[in-house]
């Protein structure tokens, strides 16, 4: 028998599956008994963390299997054999791959959208495996006849690098073969140049040996030759040497530590350019898919020269003046995600020329590398460089919130239309038993991915009531997890600083209440907080003239909502009961409230048309009507008409208005003898504001009651109205009172 409720999660024992490696593993989850997450198994193939977006996925599988048909007739078509040498001319695009598919995801921020990118990604990894189909690698070559177009070849996947590598042995080779000739070629020069210069001096000292020797010379001794001058000798000896061993010695010599120092500067025969620009034939890999994995690339916030590659120019960023164009090539977000997912949030961000740009990825699968970008290239040489087409076969995933609809580039919209699919992406899913569960999934999920203690059954609880409430719906979950993250890690953490084994849900209650609101709400709270000290709110007893409404204050970019209470006032007088020394005109004014604004100004106006209604009378022209916001400025919004018509039926019925009851409700034309009170928005804001302020009871319309109100989640009692006399019925004291006291009035009057 369980031991828990079998409310949330049911009680029968579930078969679960999870991935892991690769591998599919069975395991046995009693949901009635389970007592925190521990032992949950957690699935690694990420599509399976896509929760509550099963039409969304349905969606994006259909585009996933038509990118796989594409695939399939291209290598089936051989595409890639125009692209498999660099020396080949590269095929017209238009003829070989065709357009799509593309993916928009619209929805609201942390529905999931990049995780189903991400998520793609993986499973593309599998089909590529099952199906077989091939990855590419990209290289760069220099182009000996036209250095600034360099040549593009492309290779499979891990090709690459072994082309590289070869490529780059033989670059050794050539380099070590050129350093040992130049050190070769220094150490004849330098040999053979000492080796005369030696002769030289051997020479010389002859000369002395002979002097002193003073052998017959032309007839005569040697020093009675020179007459006993040996300079003279010496010079004549010296000058017939010279030209024989000293200079070309020395000139041998000299080129030597030409060559030493010329290959120094050039990086010992490497053949350098000026400050260190390496000059090389070698290719450079531009596009790396080695590891297997289909591409994912995040271009979310990209320019231009990340998005579309480009070709660095700066001398400081290029490693040198003289770096070879081929060397200087950088691949864009479009060329690595080839064959793989594109991925681009706020993709209505991208800026016209970048969206066009786009475009011509989209419809021509393949894109020249060439610079790129406002701030980049002035009048330099590399604007000159441009790489033959390098394969951009992309899966774009787009993603945005709703009013990204208007703000897509038009062309670019037609194209996702045309080739592609646009999808909403849920912001709540069904409360249903099956969802309940993936609720306890998704908090398993995060507590693996932040390494979190386990979570009782009751913290789980907690936080899929929460899901619930913001959800604004009874009978939904909502699917914006991410703000959910924020609650799981700060429960986590609470009971990790209390040394606590599991999560309790007093941590997930406190990590609701204290820590994890917006800066928005914090900021509307305290300013709520601040202007409540001064307001002049009793929720007792009974008075005529006055009640109390519910509105909520709104932050206008994220909006954010917090309850708020009115003390709305009023007052009536019949013109006929007015003095004769004062004729006066009826009126009916309503101050406090926002000027201008068509929302509150249709309740005025309808709120003087369901009085007429049900009593006969017209409050602006019978009456001298005035309704105050009581220290109110600038309320707006049709939830202020039901407040307005119970305040005018109490005066008018003569019963007082039960203080301790706060109303919120549209009020509308009647038909027969029935006034309907139609939904509004913020009522789980506003009961709560009436909870705060110490109210016995609040009366909301019956279809935001049916619609979205769990009694449980209030202390307060929460009553539903369908109808004017239901909410007259809550609220006025049912012992009638003099009607409007107008004598008295005439009394004051009168002194």
């Amino acid at each position: 028998m369980a031991r828990f409720p079998e409310d949330h999660f049911g009680n029968d024992v579930e078969i679960l599956e999870k991935n892991v490696s690769g591998r599919k593993v069975k395991v046995e989850w009693d949901w009635g008994n389970f007592e925190n997450t521990e032992g949950f198994p957690v699935d690694d193939n990420l599509i399976n963390w896509a929760i509550g977006q099963e039409q969304a996925l349905k969606e994006c599988f259909l585009c996933l299997d038509e990118w796989v048909h594409k695939l399939k007739w291209l290598e089936k078509n051989e595409w890639y054999e125009g692209w498999s040498k660099a020396d080949e001319k590269k095929p017209s695009a238009r003829s070989v791959i065709s357009p799509g598919p593309y993916l928009l995801l619209l929805g609201d921020p942390g529905t999931g959208k990049s995780l189903i990118g991400r998520a793609l990604a993986e499973k593309l990894t599998q089909v590529y495996k099952e199906n077989g189909t091939k990855l590419f690698d990209a290289l760069c070559w220099k182009n000996l006849a036209l250095p600034s177009q360099p040549r593009i070849s492309i290779h499979k996947a891990g090709e690459g690098k072994k082309t590289l590598h070869v490529e780059q042995l033989k670059e050794y080779k050539r380099k070590f073969t050129t350093k040992i000739g130049i050190k070769a070629l220094q150490s004849f020069l330098l040999v053979m140049g000492l080796v005369l210069i030696s002769l030289g001096f051997y020479f010389i000292i002859q000369a002395w040996l002979n002097w002193n020797l003073n052998a017959d010379y032309l007839g005569a001794t040697l020093q009675q030759y020179y007459h006993g001058n040996f300079a003279d000798y010496l010079i004549e000896r010296f000058v017939g040497l010279v030209p024989l061993t000293f200079i070309p010695g020395g000139s041998l010599i000299f080129f030597s530590i030409m060559i030493w120092w010329f290959s120094r500067l050039m990086g010992g025969g490497g053949l350098k350019g000026i400050g260190g620009a390496q000059q090389s034939d070698v290719p450079k890999l531009i596009v790396d898919n080695s590891s297997g994995h289909a591409p994912f690339v995040d271009a979310t916030g990209h320019r231009s020269a990340q998005l579309f590659g480009s070709i660095a120019w700066d001398p400081y960023q290029t490693g040198g003046l003289g770096t070879p164009e081929h060397q200087r090539v950088s691949a864009g977000d479009v060329h690595v995600a080839s064959l793989g997912i594109l991925y681009i949030d706020e993709i209505k961000n991208l800026d016209p020329d970048e969206a066009v740009t786009l475009l011509t990825v989209l419809e021509d699968g393949q894109l020249p590398v060439t610079l790129r970008g406002r701030l980049q290239g002035g009048d330099t040489a590399a604007m000159a460089v441009s790489t033959e087409p390098v394969p951009a076969i992309t899966f774009l995933v787009g993603a945005g919130n709703f009013d990204s609809i208007g703000q897509v580039h038009p062309a670019l919209m037609d194209r996702i239309y045309g080739y592609g699919k646009v999808v909403r992406m849920n912001n709540d899913m069904p409360n249903t038993l099956e969802n309940r569960r993936k609720y306890v999934q998704f908090i398993t999920q995060e507590i693996k991915r932040f390494n979190f203690t386990p979570f009782s059954r009751e913290a789980c609880v907690e936080i899929l009531e929460e899901g619930r409430r913001r959800s604004n719906k009874k009978d939904a979950l909502t699917t914006r997890f991410r703000p959910l993250i924020s609650i799981i890690k700060t429960a986590a953490t609470l009971a990790m600083n209390e040394g606590c084994e599991t999560v309790e849900s007093r941590h997930v209650r406190e990590a609701i209440e204290q820590h994890c609101k917006t800066i928005q709400r914090q900021i509307l709270e305290h300013d709520m907080n601040e202007r409540g000290k001064l307001l002049e709110i009793t929720p007792d007893g009974a008075t005529i003239g006055q009640i109390h409404g519910l509105a909520v204050a709104k932050d206008p970019y994220s909006g954010e909502m917090t309850g708020n209470v009115l003390n709305v006032k009023a007052h009536m007088v019949k013109k006929s009961e007015m003095l004769r020394n004062y004729p006066l005109k009826g009126y009916y004014k309503v101050t406090g409230v926002a000027k201008g604004q068509s929302f509150i100004s249709d309740s005025i106006a309808k709120v003087r048309s369901v009085v007429l209604q049900r009593y006969g009378v017209d409050i602006a022209q019978d009456y001298l009507t005035h309704i105050d916001f009581s220290q109110s400025y600038g309320v707006d919004g049709p939830s202020a008409g039901v407040t307005m018509t119970l305040l005018l039926c109490s005066l008018i019925e003569g019963k007082p208005v039960r203080q301790d009851v706060a109303v919120t409700g549209e009020i509308n034309l009647g038909t027969g003898n029935s006034i309907q009170i139609t939904a509004v928005g913020g009522v789980y804001e506003k009961i709560k504001a009436a909870e705060a302020w110490g109210f016995r009871k609040v009366v909301i319309p019956q279809r935001n009651y049916e619609h979205s109100i769990d009694v449980k989640d209030y202390r307060i009692q929460v009553v539903p109205a369908a109808t004017l006399d239901d909410y007259l019925r809550e609220c006025l004291v049912e012992k009638p009172m003099l009607k409007i006291p107008s004598q008295a009035y005439k009394r004051r009057i009168s002194k």
